[in-house]
């Protein structure tokens, strides 16, 4: 398990003891502290201010339901802290937290409603063979050929080198409130984030470079080594900008309406390629690149931060909340309206669980933004006064 989904479950109150022996030998190595601190800072600063914020005090606490857990000899949930903080959020002007056993009064919004039409996004796509005929994917919806497999949640196409000149080749799109898993023909895994698409053969020729189209969207990249394929590079192409790799894990975000495409490292080292420039990416560096320029900028960045979307988090780094609503309406699957277009600048940082309402997630950027933040909801709508 990710060390970020630990965190969370430690201020969920949820980790066992195996994750926290985890998670006190990984907060040893003093590099690592800054991540823990950007999770837990939020619980502290419940109870604390943020003069007081002790991260010694927070290894001690982990330490201490070790032990406890320890000497019961058995798992159980502990309540040192008592904060959920899969709904925690630190925002610029302040900080907000939903206890857990004791709700505020007084604080219901407008858009903290019994009303369910937003639902958080599931595992759903539509795949496109090579004759045209589509197959729509989802929970139930299993599907199988001399190519493929699916479960409905997932594609795995069957390993094997492509023993002809003529490829077929399939496409995946992932609708708004979607996300999907594909593994291709060479191993390589490939999570593709909502409102995305990807072309890619159903084989690969044996020893010839290794070819994807991330048409648009967002994709993370866990690419099968090239020594395993005779040396064959592995190459992902986008609407202005190619990558080239070997065998690593990355994630390209590029999406239509965006301006820029960025690319971000995780683990071994990509090219990047614009027209004809090139620059090679390291671990925890972004690229990024615009259209109509031939310039590649790179960026440091916390990489595991950037991709915890296939961990099932929404990770705000000072984002703007027109930024947020972005990426919100694409896992929710709504249409957002701002009345105004100075509160597009208003910036978040933290943490929430994509599994979670959106009505709760309103409803507390609503309580921390001392009421400059305000939601409606209509149907498939959130309008921002």
């Amino acid at each position: 398990m990710k060390i970020e989904k630990i965190i969370v479950k430690f201020l969920n109150s949820e980790a066992d003891i195996h994750e926290l022996e985890k998670l006190d030998a990984w907060l040893k190595d003093k590099k690592n502290e800054n991540l823990f601190n950007g999770f837990v800072k939020t619980d502290y600063i419940a109870r604390f201010t943020m003069d007081q914020y002790d991260l010694n005090a927070a290894k001690e606490s982990i330490r201490a339901n070790i032990e406890r857990r320890q000497q019961a000899k058995r798992r159980r949930r502990y309540s040192a802290l008592g904060i959920a903080a899969s709904l925690a959020l630190l925002i610029s002007t302040g900080y907000f937290y939903l206890n857990s056993g004791k709700e505020e009064k007084g604080l219901k919004m407008e858009v903290a409603k019994e009303d369910k039409s937003i639902e958080p996004g599931k595992n759903k796509a539509i795949l496109t063979l090579d004759n045209g005929d589509q197959i729509v994917l989802g929970k139930g919806r299993a599907y199988e050929d001399h190519q493929l497999r699916s479960d409905g949640d997932k594609v795995k196409y069957r390993k094997g080198d492509a023993d002809s000149k003529s490829i077929p080749y399939n496409q995946l799109s992932v609708p708004k409130g979607g996300q999907f898993y594909l593994e291709l023909a060479d191993g390589t895994a490939v999570w593709l984030n909502s409102e995305s698409k990807i072309k890619y053969p159903t084989k690969f020729e044996k020893g010839k470079p290794r070819e994807v189209d991330l048409m648009y969207g967002e994709a993370f990249f866990k690419v099968s080594d090239s020594r395993l394929h005779d040396g064959a590079t592995f190459n992902v192409m986008t609407r202005f900008q190619n990558v080239t790799v070997l065998g690593t894990e990355f994630n390209i975000k590029a999406y239509k309406e965006d301006p820029v495409i960025k690319t971000t490292l995780v683990e071994g080292s990509v090219e990047i390629y614009k027209d004809q420039v090139s620059k090679r990416l390291e671990p925890d560096q972004q690229s990024v690149t615009s259209e109509g320029h031939t310039d590649i900028q790179i960026k440091p960045v916390d990489a595991k931060q950037e991709v915890s979307w296939i961990e099932g988090l929404f990770s705000f780094n000072d984002e703007p909340l027109e930024d947020i609503m972005k990426t919100l309406s694409r896992w929710y699957d709504i249409e957002v309206v701002f009345e105004s277009a100075e509160k597009k600048k208003h910036t978040f940082t933290g943490i929430v669980e994509r599994s979670e309402s959106i009505y709760d997630l309103l409803e507390l950027i609503e309580r921390t933004s001392n009421n400059q933040i305000k939601f409606k909801t209509d149907e498939k709508t959130i309008v921002i006064q």
